[in-house]
């Protein structure tokens, strides 16, 4: 025979499992509103902190960075300079760095009531000898005359066109006759030059540069006027097209007859981008540049979209799924960034994001990439920027031909590509966006060609030469770094206090719950009683 143990009492431990339960629905509740809240407080903090205005947090730093950025320039010196002459493939050996202290403050700022400020961003350059390997005007590289090289390019195509139209016409455009005169000029320019790294950085005198500009600058003149009196359409429009294109070669060569790769003191154009006013989620994310939304360069509107922002500021709450945008004036384009792993520095953990291996692919393996493609596709690795550099043969790769193609390092040896020199690397902290440590590395290459109309030089392998490769680089002071860690340490208690007051009333509430139901089955468990005992239970006490 069995018999019940309800109608046992346990008023204590009922009134403790009901306090139990209480307390976690109350611990789930606060976790609950702190993660509804936790959102509208880090917006608010990351708002206060890194908004841009004129009298905000961020302003003074913004307008001129307390964090001191370097420039490092590592130069190629071609060192069989006889065999090279001879068509053979160049060597080159890396000379750097000649790191330069980069001073960037942002002038001519203007804000804008649709929540963009535009500005410009001049850049000068001071050499420190105690981090390079030497001064610059003393230490002595030799490459190919990569001026003549640059004007001879432009000319040639303007020359086969002349040659082509005008053996007729010569009595109509007498100004053809001093042709010549120029092309006597750079046969006598030397294939190979040897000048200081400073040089090959920062311009190069030579008179003939002069001398080109006043030769474009007036056959230009001439045929315009010439041009009204032809009475051929077809050979009025080539004549003016071709005296277009002598203006445009005349306004490269500048009147002091120095031509740079760098400019020092200049800016790279006006820049209108997102204080974090309207969306935070666009702080300093590009708005305008040169005053339009779209380049004027490429073939898609895709390729000519001004997209992200200039890499020291990206949105707050960065994932590792996200693509980062950045636009780089050097490239005359927009690149993208993908998440790479995660870095420590100065006790805070940052995630670090690298532009993909086909950065400068040529559409092979990704297809929008080919509306790059100006005027032509090349191997991939490399960016032709001779379209936005007024035509001259210059292209961008990173150092080393770093992820290109195999036939750039079949023409030039001396290259050794690896990716912690030469990859750019971006570290962000992910709560802010803010980049704390960042090495943006690029590497200018003239490509080199056999010039048909000098028939006393130039009769070079066709590769892609190395001139240099820059590595903009900078990291966030200690001081900044203790002021960002206290800025992040109450959001991390918030954080992960909110999900742990969850986790604990979730808990509780759970083993309150089986305590309960283990407590009421035990309660309802029936007592086995031997029938041999049954006769001593009485019915009725």
């Amino acid at each position: 025979m069995t018999l019940s143990r309800r109608g046992e009492l346990c008023t204590g431990r009922c009134c403790g499992a009901t306090c139990l339960i209480v307390s976690s629905i109350i611990l789930f509740c606060v976790g609950l509103i702190l993660v509804v809240g936790f959102s509208a407080f880090i917006k608010y903090e990351i708002k206060k902190t890194l908004e841009v205005y004129n009298g905000s947090a961020s302003y003074d730093t913004w307008i001129e960075p307390t964090e001191p950025v370097y420039m490092s320039y590592f130069v190629f010196n071609v060192t069989n300079t006889e065999d090279v002459l001879k068509g053979k493939r160049p060597n080159v050996e890396q000379v750097g760095p000649f790191q330069y202290l980069e001073v960037r403050p942002r002038q001519d700022v203007t804000f804008f009531d649709n929540g963009t400020v535009k500005w410009i961003q001049p850049k000068s350059y001071i050499l420190q000898p105690e981090l390079s390997v030497g001064i610059d005007h003393e230490v002595k590289v030799c490459t190919i005359n990569f001026p003549i090289m640059f004007f001879a390019t432009l000319l040639e195509p303007i020359f086969d066109k002349i040659n082509h139209y005008f053996p007729g016409h010569i009595s109509l455009l007498p100004a053809i006759l001093e042709i010549p005169k120029i092309i006597a000029a750079l046969n006598h320019e030397e294939t190979i030059i040897c000048i200081s790294a400073h040089e090959l950085v920062w311009g190069v005198h030579d008179p003939v540069f002069y001398r080109i500009g006043r030769f474009a600058s007036g056959l230009a003149t001439t045929l315009e006027k010439a041009a009204h009196d032809i009475k051929a359409a077809l050979l009025r429009n080539i004549v003016l097209d071709v005296a277009k294109d002598l203006a445009s070669i005349a306004g490269l060569v500048p009147p002091h007859g120095i031509v740079s790769l760098q400019a020092n003191g200049s800016d790279d154009g006006t820049w209108a981008t997102y204080t974090g006013e309207t969306d935070m989620n666009l702080i300093n994310s590009l708005d305008l540049f040169q005053n339009s939304k779209f380049l004027p360069w490429w073939n898609t509107t895709t390729c000519n979209m001004v997209n992200g922002t200039d890499g020291t500021q990206y949105h707050p709450n960065i994932k590792d799924s996200d693509l980062l945008f950045t636009f780089v004036s050097e490239l005359c384009r927009s690149i993208y960034l993908v998440y790479n792993g995660t870095v420590e520095v100065k006790g805070i953990t940052l995630k670090r994001f690298t532009p993909p291996p086909e950065l400068f692919d040529n559409g092979t393996n990704v297809a929008f990439l080919k509306g790059f493609c100006v005027p032509r596709c090349w191997p991939s690795g490399t960016a032709d920027i001779s379209v936005c550099k007024g035509g001259l043969p210059v292209m961008m790769s990173s150092p080393h031909f770093l992820y290109g193609d195999p036939v750039y390092l079949d023409n030039v040896t001396g290259m050794n590509p690896n990716f912690e020199e030469h990859a750019t690397l971006v570290d962000l902290e992910p709560t802010t966006g803010l980049m704390l440590q960042g090495n943006k590395r690029l590497q200018l290459n003239v490509r080199v060609s056999n010039i048909s109309f000098l028939p006393g030089g130039f009769r070079l392998r066709e590769c892609f030469l190395p001139l240099f490769y820059a590595n903009e680089s900078g990291i966030v002071s200690d001081s900044d770094a203790a002021k960002l860690r206290n800025t992040l340490l109450p959001m991390a208690i918030v954080k992960y206090g909110q999900w742990s007051l969850l986790a604990v009333g979730a808990l509780v509430f759970v083993i309150t719950v089986v305590y309960i139901v283990r407590r009421y089955r035990k309660e309802n468990e029936p007592i086995m009683v031997p029938e041999d005992r049954l006769e001593n239970v009485p019915l009725i006490n």
